[in-house]
C-alpha cells in the first residue's frame, strides 16, 4: 500500500517537474526580455505619447516575484524644443506590475517624486486659414491602475516671454485608471500663492493631447479653504470657496461661491461678512481671469461686479480692473469698510464705480487703489447725535423756524462724484439736502489720517436774518443782500475742515460770496 502511494507520488512529482521545466524556461526568457527591453519600451512609449525627446538617466529593475522598476532623471522635451523648459521632468519614477500584466500593457501603480510639468505656449496655427486642426489619435492600450505624485509643480508658460509663468504647487496627486486614450479620475491638493490657501480638487483629466498639451481636457470640483487675505498688503480676513470648473488647460470655465466672515481693509480694521457668487473664464497659460459676473454681498449690501484680472509683462501679481454697481446698498456697510470707527451715517446708497488696482506687492491696497464713480445716499441719518442735532438746527433755520423743536431727526440726501488716488478721496459736485436747506461742496478726505477739507455753499430756503430771532436777526438784515440767493433764500460760503473725529464747521471768509 505504501509502495503504491510512493509510486503515485513519484509520478505526480515527475509530471510537476515536466510542467515546471518549460514554465521555468519561459519565465527565464521572459525575465531576460523584461530586464533588457523595459527601458527602451518606456522610452518609446513616452516618446510616442508625449511627442517628446526622452532621456532616462538610470533604470533599476527587480523582476521577481513581480516587476519593480525605478527610473531616475527622466527628461522629456516636447518636439525637441530647446527654447522652453522641458515638458516633463521627474526625479524618480517607481513602477510596479505583475509580469504577465506587464505584457498585457497593464501596470498596477506608478509613484512619482519631483514631478514638474511645464505646459508650453501654444504654437502658431499651421493651417493657412488659422483653423484648429483635429488632433491625431494614437491608440496605445496601456492602463495604469494608480499614479501617485508627491510635491509636483505645474507651470503654464505664457506666449509672451515678458509675462511671468503661472505656477501651482501640487503637494499630493492621485490618478486612477489612467490611460493615454481616455480621461482619468484624479484628486489633488495644491497651494495657491495669493491669497495664500489650500485647494482640494477632484475630477477628470485627459486624454493627454500630445500635439497641444494646452488642449487637454480637465473638469472637476474644488474646495479652497483658509485663504489668508493678510498675505495681500492692506487686506485681512479668511476666505473659503467651493465651485466647479471645466475646459482645457488653456481655457477653464469656473463657477463658484466664496465666503469671508471677517473681510477688512487694514486702514480701517472694520471686519465685515463678504460673500460672492461668480462666473469666470481663466486663461490657463497666464492665469488671467475674465469675471463675467460676480454677485457679491458686503454686510447687507448687494453689489454687481464684472471685469478682468490680468498680468503685466515683467511685474509679479495681477492688475485688477472692475466695474461695480449697486442700487440698494447700505452706507453703513460701504463707508464703514473704509472709515476708522465705522460709518458716520446710515442710509440707502446707489453707486457706479470703476475700480483700478495695479499690482505692486510693496504697496498696500489703499495706496494702489484708483476709484472713479458717482453715488447717491437717500434717507440718510448721522450716527453721531451731535452732528444730527446740528442738521436738525440747520433744517429749522432754513425753514425760518429756529425755535421749532418739533423739527428733529430730519432725513437728508447726499449725492455726488468721487475719485480716489493714493488713499485720498476727492469728492466733486457734492450736494447735501435737509428740509429747508442744502449744501454744495467740493473737497477731499484722507483715508489714512482722517483729515478733510471741503469748501462750498450753504443754501437756505429763507433769508439769513430769518434763521434766528431777536437782536441778531435785526443785525443780519443788514447783510441779507450780500448772501442773497438767485431765486430766493440765502447762499453762504462755508468750509468743513479738521479731522473726521473732530470736524470744524465755519464760514469760508476766503471763499466766493456770490450767491448761487
Amino acid at each position: 500500500m505504501k509502495t503504491a502511494k510512493a509510486g503515485v507520488l513519484r509520478k505526480v512529482l515527475t509530471i510537476v517537474a515536466l510542467v515546471m521545466v518549460p514554465v521555468a524556461f519561459t519565465m527565464t526568457v521572459a525575465l531576460f526580455f523584461v530586464r533588457n527591453n523595459l527601458k527602451q519600451d518606456i522610452i518609446d512609449t513616452l516618446r510616442e505619447k508625449f511627442q517628446s525627446d526622452v532621456q532616462i538617466g538610470d533604470l533599476q529593475i527587480i523582476v521577481f516575484p513581480h516587476v519593480l522598476a525605478t527610473a531616475r532623471g527622466i527628461v522629456m522635451r516636447i518636439k525637441g524644443r530647446m527654447d522652453v523648459p522641458p515638458l516633463i521632468t521627474i526625479q524618480e519614477l517607481t513602477l510596479s506590475a505583475g509580469i504577465l500584466n506587464l505584457f498585457r500593457r497593464h501596470v498596477s501603480s506608478i509613484t512619482l517624486q519631483g514631478l514638474q510639468i511645464h505646459v508650453p505656449p501654444r504654437m502658431p496655427r499651421s493651417s493657412p486659414n488659422g483653423e484648429k486642426r483635429p488632433h491625431k489619435k494614437i491608440y496605445f492600450p496601456l492602463v495604469i491602475d494608480e499614479i501617485v505624485s508627491e510635491n509636483a509643480l505645474l507651470e503654464t508658460l505664457p506666449s509672451d516671454p515678458k509675462h511671468i509663468p503661472r505656477d501651482f504647487n501640487i503637494y499630493h496627486l492621485v490618478l486612477h485608471s489612467f490611460s493615454f486614450d481616455n480621461s482619468a479620475d484624479f484628486r489633488a491638493t495644491l497651494t495657491n500663492p495669493q491669497p495664500l490657501g489650500n485647494i482640494d480638487t477632484q475630477g477628470k483629466f485627459g486624454p493627454w493631447i500630445a500635439e497641444e498639451p494646452g488642449d487637454t481636457n480637465v473638469s472637476g470640483t474644488f474646495h479652497y479653504s483658509h485663504a489668508d487675505f493678510s498675505s495681500i498688503n492692506g487686506l485681512s480676513g479668511s476666505m473659503s470657496s467651493t465651485g466647479k470648473y471645466d475646459g482645457t488647460l488653456d481655457t477653464i470655465n469656473v463657477e463658484g461661491d466664496t465666503e469671508m466672515p471677517d473681510f477688512a481693509l487694514g486702514i480701517a480694521g472694520n471686519p465685515m461678512r463678504l460673500t460672492t457668487h461668480y462666473i469666470a473664464v481663466v486663461d490657463g497659460t497666464n492665469g488671467d481671469t475674465h469675471l463675467k459676473s460676480v454677485e457679491a454681498r458686503l454686510g447687507n449690501s448687494p453689489l454687481s461686479v464684472s471685469g478682468d484680472i490680468i498680468g503685466t509683462p515683467g511685474i509679479k501679481g495681477k492688475h485688477i480692473v472692475l466695474d461695480a454697481t449697486s442700487q440698494n446698498a447700505r452706507a453703513e456697510d460701504l463707508i464703514g469698510l473704509a472709515v476708522k470707527g465705522g460709518s458716520p451715517m446710515n442710509g440707502s446708497i446707489h453707486l457706479h464705480a470703476k475700480i483700478d488696482l495695479p499690482q505692486d506687492p510693496g504697496k498696500s491696497v489703499v495706496d494702489r487703489l484708483a476709484l472713479d464713480g458717482q453715488f447717491g445716499i437717500g434717507n440718510m441719518q448721522f450716527t453721531n447725535s451731535g452732528v444730527q442735532d446740528k442738521l436738525d438746527s440747520l433744517s429749522r433755520a432754513g425753514r425760518g423756524e429756529p425755535k421749532n423743536q418739533e423739527i428733529q431727526d430730519v432725513i437728508s440726501d447726499l449725492a455726488g462724484k468721487f475719485a480716489a488716488r493714493r488713499g485720498v478721496i476727492t469728492l466733486k459736485t457734492i450736494t447735501f439736502h435737509v428740509p429747508g436747506a442744502g449744501v454744495q461742496l467740493d473737497g477731499f478726505y484722507n483715508m489714512k489720517s482722517g483729515d478733510m477739507d471741503f469748501r462750498g455753499h450753504l443754501l437756505l430756503d429763507d433769508k439769513l436774518s430769518q434763521t434766528t430771532t431777536g437782536a441778531t436777526s435785526v443785525f443780519l438784515r443788514l447783510v441779507d443782500p450780500f448772501f442773497k440767493r438767485k431765486g430766493g433764500g440765502s447762499s453762504i460760503p462755508i468750509k468743513v475742515t479738521g479731522n473726521y473725529a473732530h470736524p470744524s464747521f465755519g464760514i469760508d471768509l476766503g471763499g466766493n460770496h456770490k450767491g448761487k
